[in-house]
């Protein structure tokens, strides 16, 4: 895989007014997060796929600041990874701190911006997944939904797509922050919930919140979309900044 790094766990913050500690950490560079998935397959409406593409999607332009480039016509994109997948694109840092067990409550932190927007088979700026048991499908998505629609979605357990937790609105071309508290539960005491741009929390609490048989979970930042030869697409910039991982 192209550009694999593993970065340091983070600090102990001691936040006033506050007992216990708080476990926080903040994205500077590529180095702090374990990895990267940078797309290195070309993709052609025929189906065919090129390997070994060099251009560099993911780049950051100054400290704790990363942009995620795809590119997309209807004859040629960017594929996901060296996958040989036709019919998604990827451009994603994944792990950053400590891991989340099912009873942990984590905050994340990523305040983004997008060029261009649409209705496309999907197109998230966050996940968290399992990084073991059934992990195919991620458990939480902030997810590009329209021209103007975002939502925070979860697939949890059995369940067969996502379900919104809160849905809310943006502008092209301007910073949006956004915090997600999660709290997985193979029970009934799950949370997710969103903030933006500093309000309150709100969304789902009390739900069974699990991928079966995971007993860890990790965040990605960054673009990934589904697309074929008639998507509304073109080559497209999500940035991201304020990149924080913090454990309650």
């Amino acid at each position: 895989m192209k550009k694999e790094f593993w970065g340091a766990l983070g600090a102990l913050v001691l936040t006033a007014g506050v007992s216990s500690p708080v476990l926080a950490t903040t994205a500077s560079s590529f180095s702090s997060f374990e990895g990267q998935e940078e797309p290195t397959d070309r993709v052609y409406s025929s189906g065919s796929v090129t390997k070994g593409d060099t251009y560099d999607n993911m780049t950051s332009p100054a400290s704790g600041t990363f942009k995620f480039y795809l590119r997309f016509s209807s004859s040629v994109w960017d594929g996901d990874r060296d996958t040989g997948s036709t019919d998604r694109q990827r451009a994603e840092v994944k792990g950053l701190g400590s891991r989340q067990g099912p009873n942990d409550t984590f905050d994340y932190d990523h305040t983004w911006k997008t060029n261009r927007a649409g209705a496309g088979t999907f197109w998230h700026v966050f996940q968290l997944k399992g990084v073991d048991g059934d992990n195919a499908a991620p458990l939480v998505v902030n997810s590009i939904q329209s021209s103007t629609g975002a939502a925070l979605r979860y697939c949890s357990g059995a369940t067969s797509g996502f379900t919104v937790a809160r849905s809310y609105t943006f502008s092209l071309n301007t910073f949006m922050r956004s915090t997600i508290r999660i709290k997985p539960s193979t029970g009934t005491s799950g949370i997710l919930q969103l903030g933006v741009n500093g309000g309150s929390l709100s969304g789902k609490t009390n739900i069974g919140l699990y991928r079966p048989s995971s007993t860890q979970y990790r965040p990605k930042w960054g673009s990934y979309r589904g697309v074929s030869s008639s998507s509304p697409y073109g080559n497209d910039t999500v940035e991201q900044k304020g990149v924080m991982a913090t454990k309650r």
